[in-house]
């Protein structure tokens, strides 16, 4: 992506403001949690993964399927124009899927199959200084009713980021129209949801600034340290998400000419944090990471047939979970056992899977009917240009 992070460490003589404005005209330029994500996940001694990819280790065999594009370029059965560079990713209990549309300046809502939901597809998102415009990068559900309430309209069921500093949210009584609820600087590319003591915060990715700013669920702007005391120079979070009892922070590599996301094999690290902001350990560093944003963990069913690449170490691959984290830089996925140990990249039939600017990947909630098996994914390919959502399914080898 066209990301504009200023982290302090790299900050050249430029506002702000201007720095935020560059990220935002670069970024319209080109205009499950499953019931294991619960679980604990177990980032037990993580090591700081710097080995490159194996390129004769197999991970899978996976299909990819398409099913929502802005054009009939990618094969896919469904149409929607406003699908623009389709961002953070998350689903409803019962399985519907919310996309932000940064170029779009929209929500997305589609059924598992990417049909649009009707007639509330598309959701409008606000920008600074107006009801529409906006530029939504991450989203979150919130099932907690007394929590994040929307001004005279009850609390939110979606809440969203954007790289134009604005957080917004939607519940049932806006209809079409997301509701502004601050617009602060920096510029947000990614959001997560997670208790701390009991009560829920909204964790957001400050790439301009090279923080993770955070709300409590009355919407104050609390502080949290977030800090990895041995974080290089020239690296900002990317992304946050919750992923079992922790918070995995992304991050990626700045361009100091251009403030944006630096794509590159090893440009990548992934910390965990406590919701409380404490750092726990570094989960992974470098060798196959590219500009990381997406992040699921899935069953080791999700691989749908024996791996000994997996399993065949001392039995440690075996009826476990596995973290997986895609690449923005380079559109791979990559397996991760959740002490950090770094598996392979998720393949077709004999190569990697790519997907052209990838940013989300997420299993469907368990509570839905969906297929659990389909990991969905969004991206914006053709440098952001376009949208693309569908889903990745386990083969069996022929």
């Amino acid at each position: 992506m066209k990301k504009m992070n200023i982290k302090t460490a790299v900050l050249p003589a430029i506002s702000w403001t201007m720095a935020c404005m560059l990220f935002l005209m670069s970024c319209q330029k080109a205009i499950r949690p499953s019931s294991d994500q619960n679980s604990p996940v177990v980032l037990q001694e993580a090591k700081a993964n710097s080995q490159k990819p194996n390129e004769n280790k197999k991970v899978g065999h996976f299909a990819q399927v398409n099913l929502t594009a802005n054009n009939n370029e990618y094969g896919a059965p469904n149409i929607d124009p406003t699908l623009l560079n389709s961002w953070g990713l998350v689903f409803n209990p019962n399985g519907t899927a919310w996309i932000s549309s940064q170029a779009g300046h929209v929500s997305n809502v589609y059924n598992s199959e990417g049909v649009p939901r009707l007639p509330l597809n598309p959701v409008s998102i606000p920008s600074p200084g107006s009801n529409t415009g906006g530029n939504p990068t991450g989203i979150v559900f919130n099932s907690v009713s007394t929590d994040f309430i929307i001004p005279g309209k009850g609390g939110a069921v979606f809440i969203f980021d954007g790289v134009d500093g604005v957080i917004s949210a939607w519940n049932g009584s806006l209809g079409k129209q997301a509701a502004r609820i601050t617009a602060g600087q920096g510029a947000y590319t990614g959001l997560a949801l997670a208790a701390n003591n009991g009560k829920q915060n909204l964790y957001a990715a400050n790439f301009a600034t090279g923080h993770i700013d955070v709300w409590n669920s009355t919407w104050t702007m609390v502080s949290m340290p977030f800090t990895d005391p041995n974080l290089p120079a020239g690296y900002s979070p990317f992304n946050i998400w919750k992923v079992g009892g922790n918070l995995l922070v992304m991050y990626a590599k700045v361009d100091p000419v251009t403030h944006r996301s630096q794509a590159g094999e090893g440009l990548g690290i992934v910390d965990v944090y406590r919701p409380d902001g404490s750092f726990v350990q570094r989960f992974a560093t470098g060798g196959p990471l590219n500009a990381p944003w997406g992040i699921a963990m899935v069953p080791r069913s999700f691989f749908h047939q024996e791996m000994d690449e997996m399993d065949n170490d001392d039995n440690e691959g075996q009826n476990q979970n596995y973290i997986l984290i895609g690449n923005f830089g380079n559109g791979r996925i990559n397996a991760y056992r959740t002490n950090g140990k770094f598996v392979g990249q998720l393949r077709g039939k004999k190569d990697p899977i790519v997907i052209d600017k990838l940013w989300a990947i997420m299993l469907p909630p368990s509570t839905s009917t969906i297929d659990q098996s389909r990991l969905y994914f969004t991206a914006g390919p053709d440098e952001e240009t376009d949208g693309l959502f569908g889903y990745l399914i386990a083969k069996d080898d022929d």
